[in-house]
């Protein structure tokens, strides 16, 4: 039972994560140009709001980050999209 919790818990995540038009927009670019720089400026938002949204979908475990410099990099995580097979084809095509 508590696998079906931690499975039930981690696409909660993920649904409160794409519910966003701004994260499900973000994301889907990372899914289709994969990995990228995210800039506040692509959606007329302010820095920290952008910070909360990656945060978000950090957090669901939808992108990775890594650091090159000052700069941060983002990319879908291969990981989450590999267990929920065919579900993420959804947001590749817009």
């Amino acid at each position: 039972m508590k696998n079906n919790n931690q499975d039930s818990e981690q696409l909660l995540l993920l649904f409160q994560a794409l519910s966003d038009p701004i994260r499900l927009d973000v994301f889907r670019c990372l899914l289709q140009k994969g990995e990228q720089r995210v800039t506040n400026g692509t959606y007329d938002i302010s820095k920290s709001t952008m910070s909360h949204h990656i945060k978000l979908l950090k957090e669901a475990g939808l992108v990775d980050v890594r650091k090159e410099g000052t700069a941060h990099i983002y990319s879908p995580n291969k990981e989450v999209i590999a267990k929920y097979p065919g579900f993420f084809d959804i947001f590749q095509n817009k």
